[in-house]
């Protein structure tokens, strides 16, 4: 290997894009060793990675999703979360799960998540007719934004907001194993409490609304379900977000293109999941005998497909390592692919595009303010700071 996909200076210095190009110029699948473990395959091109992620009788999620998790967790929670589970016990966790997510359910709530971003961007750059406004785009706008609008989905008391934040980007980013135990007990913890009040007392939240949609689910299940929800809402758009004001700064005459033809926002977003893709890579181990790209693989083998270079594969994408905002089609795998294509893509799609609508009534022009820094993480990736500035229309 050319590239040490466990080497957290791979990925905090950003480097890896360049690397993974090599890897996908390789026949078959690659074999990348691992000093304190068995090893896996990398599937870095487009049509591999769709292999894997589309065949789950074969490539199976119940012995863990990513590099670096633990196979004791894992087994635990095997067939009782959503992204640990494989058909058919997927199938009935996933109508539960996305229950809340449905078009019909996500247009009750659209107003409100809408009005929710657009107060966090005013809130933000200040009152209308002030100056230009320097902030971190990650700790000032990017992190507070699926943080807020999840929270207020689940209708948690805002106090807590704060807190829910931390906890999930510390259960998930953090270096420290032990910390990252100890945040997720947290959460477990916040929503078992909470899971019995909406029993309790229900409204109309994604609470209540998958603890109606529960079928079979024990509290247990829908413990850590609620917990699974919270990271993928809030991980992915936070660094989809920031990534999109770091291309907007270093090339401003795009948000010039932007400002003048609005039209282009749909295609635009899209473009910023492909571009940013914040979930590297899934973790598959294969059940039975099967070839992928020519490379026999055995069962027991670990697959790790690569879905920040399926989304810069040339075979599919022209000139994929080029921002184009009117990109069509875009066909990316910022939300993975087959059965466990995220179910809050809808909601981060909403997002984004409300963000983006907000800063064009009250943003003219954006500039980087300092030097952009990258989480070392190989599972969800992106910026951490991002120093801009922001000039009013």
């Amino acid at each position: 290997m050319d590239i040490d996909l466990l080497a957290p200076d791979v990925f905090s210095g950003h480097r890896f894009p360049g690397l993974l190009a090599a890897v996908r110029e390789r026949p078959g699948l690659t074999w990348h060793p691992e000093p304190e473990g068995p090893g896996f395959w990398v599937a870095a091109r487009y049509d591999d990675v769709l292999a894997v992620l589309g065949d789950p009788g074969v490539f199976s999620s119940r012995a863990g999703i990513r590099l670096g998790g633990s196979g004791e967790a894992a087994e635990l929670v095997a067939d009782r979360m959503m992204v640990v589970s494989d058909p058919p016990r997927h199938g009935r966790i996933r109508r539960v799960v996305g229950a809340p997510f449905t078009p019909a359910a996500l247009r009750r709530r659209q107003d409100r998540i809408v009005a929710g971003v657009t107060e966090l961007v005013d809130e933000a750059l200040g009152p209308p007719g002030g100056g230009p406004v320097t902030l971190d785009a990650v700790g000032g706008l990017a992190q507070l934004l699926p943080n807020q609008v999840i929270c207020a989905m689940m209708d948690l008391p805002r106090v807590d907001w704060p807190l829910i934040g931390r906890l999930t980007t510390d259960g998930l980013d953090s270096p420290d194993p032990i910390d990252r135990l100890d945040a997720n007990a947290e959460i477990f913890g916040y929503f078992a409490d909470l899971i019995a009040e909406r029993r309790a007392r229900p409204g109309d939240d994604l609470i209540s609304g998958l603890l109606a949609a529960g079928g079979d689910l024990t509290d247990d299940e829908l413990i850590l379900n609620c917990s699974g929800v919270l990271t993928g809402a809030s991980e992915t758009v936070r660094y989809s977000a920031a990534g999109a004001l770091l291309v907007f700064g270093e090339r401003p005459e795009l948000w010039a293109a932007l400002r003048a033809r609005p039209e282009l926002l749909p295609t635009t977003v899209e473009e910023i999941l492909r571009w940013t893709s914040p979930g590297l890579h899934a973790l598959r181990t294969v059940t039975r005998p099967v070839t992928v790209a020519g490379t026999a693989l055995r069962p027991g083998d670990r697959v790790t497909a690569w879905i920040c270079s399926a989304n810069r594969d040339p075979a599919v994408f022209a000139d994929p390592d080029v921002f184009r905002p009117d990109r069509t089609p875009n066909r990316h795998l910022a939300f993975g692919w087959g059965p466990h294509v995220c179910v809050g893509s809808r909601v981060a799609r909403l997002e984004l595009t409300a963000l983006l609508t907000a800063l064009l009534r009250r943003v003219g022009g954006i500039a980087p303010a300092g030097e952009p820094e990258w989480s070392p993480g190989n599972f969800i990736h992106g910026l951490t700071r991002l120093p801009v500035r922001l000039s009013p229309a």
